[in-house]
C-alpha cells in the first residue's frame, strides 16, 4: 500500500497539472461554435466553463497534494 501511494499520488498530481494547462489554454479562446441540425450556428463563451474547471482543478490539486504530503510525513515516522 505504501508503494501504491508513492506512485499514484504523483501521477494524479501530474494529471492535474496537465489539465490545469489545458484549462488555462481553453480560457484564452473567445467562443466556441456549435453547428445545429437545422444548419444554424450556436456561439458559446468558454470563459465561464473554464473558470469552473479551473476552480475544480485547483481544489483537487490542493487536496491531493495535502494527502500526498501527509502520507510522506506519516511514512517517515512509521
Amino acid at each position: 500500500m505504501k508503494l501504491f501511494k508513492k506512485i499514484i499520488y504523483p501521477f494524479i498530481i501530474l494529471l492535474n497539472v496537465i489539465s490545469l494547462y489545458l484549462i488555462i489554454d481553453l480560457s484564452n479562446y473567445d467562443e466556441m461554435v456549435s453547428y445545429l441540425k437545422n444548419g444554424d450556428e450556436k456561439f458559446t463563451n468558454t470563459r465561464e466553463t473554464a473558470l469552473v474547471f479551473l476552480f475544480t482543478c485547483i481544489v483537487n490539486l490542493l487536496f491531493i497534494t495535502i494527502n500526498f504530503m501527509k502520507s510522506l510525513i506519516l511514512l517517515r515516522y512509521q
